[in-house]
């Protein structure tokens, strides 16, 4: 056994060791750690920096259709391209020429884009795109748009709005009433006289002043094809203001024009046929629906 033991002592001897070396080795890296290094806690606070692409973006909000066209669906990381809004449309004044906007084509380029445009002085009709000269105006088109079109004239730019569409939101001064001066509101007051509910006279001096300049006499009401049975059977009338045209001839809201003397008035295309063929009646007869019932008035004009 004591031959065992001076053979193998030098094992105790290197265990020895070993063990002091890894004493030794923690003790240094503790002194190290100390002097050289700072606890957490107390370690100085870094500013945060955030990347730029972490900022909020503010996107455009536009109800064109074009960047949706122009999307690649089977391209996860394409953007669409965002598209800058129009000119504020209450910067833009409804044209008082004699132009009725019957139909647009809006494509993806300007190339593509085309309205067709009817002059109701001449009865004039053509397709035209951006660029092209505006049928009675002095500038060209610049804007075509679903339901209206922009264009220049005399220096400025108006805004020629679908038949049937709403018109533009614009500021104007209130209404003058009636004594007040104005020269179109006088015409219509005196131009109009009621005989009873559903009988009334205009003058003849009106009707050829309205035919002139159509546009400036039939603001005052919204106006918007009306549908029965998924079919179009007229238009109706919102909005109508107490001196407006519509007011001294009788109408009231919710009603809904759908024919003349007996010819259906289903289209804007079929209005303006109407149109053309009474511009020299002496009687119109309006058949319409008021209250979910049928109704009429008949205009004699003198």
């Amino acid at each position: 056994m004591q031959d065992l033991i001076k053979r193998h002592f030098w094992v105790l001897g290197g265990l020895v060791v070993m063990v002091c070396a890894v004493f030794a080795a923690k003790a240094t890296n503790h002194i190290i750690e100390a002097k050289y290094l700072r606890d957490a806690d107390h370690a100085p606070k870094l500013p945060m920096v955030v990347p730029t692409s972490a900022a909020p973006v503010k996107q455009a909000r536009s109800k064109d259709g074009r960047p949706f066209a122009a999307r690649d669906m089977f391209c996860s990381d394409c953007t669409p391209p965002v598209v800058a809004e129009s000119t504020d449309p209450s910067s833009i004044q409804a044209t008082t020429l004699p132009l009725v906007l019957l139909a647009t084509n809006v494509g993806l380029t300007d190339e593509d884009s085309y309205a067709t445009i009817v002059n109701t002085e001449n009865q004039k009709q053509g397709a035209y795109s951006i660029g092209d000269p505006m049928p009675g105006a002095t500038g060209k088109i610049t804007e075509i748009h679903y339901k209206y079109v922009d264009f220049e004239n005399n220096n400025h730019v108006e805004r020629l709005s679908l038949a049937g569409a709403p018109a533009p939101v614009v500021a104007q001064a209130p209404t003058p009433g009636e004594g007040s001066g104005d020269e179109t509101q006088a015409m219509i007051d005196s131009g109009i006289k009621k005989i009873d509910d559903h009988h009334y006279e205009i003058s003849k001096e009106l009707v050829d002043k309205v035919l002139l300049n159509p546009m400036g006499f039939t603001r005052g009401a919204r106006v918007v094809p009306a549908m029965a049975n998924g079919k179009p059977n007229g238009f109706k009338l919102y909005s109508i203001r107490p001196s407006s045209v519509y007011s001294k001839l009788g109408l009231q809201n919710g009603d809904t024009l759908s024919a003349i003397n007996g010819m259906e008035l289903t289209t804007a295309e079929r209005a303006l046929e109407v149109y053309t063929k009474l511009r020299d009646a002496t009687t119109l007869e309006v058949s319409l629906t008021r209250a979910n019932k049928p109704d009429s008035i008949t205009y004699s004009i003198r």
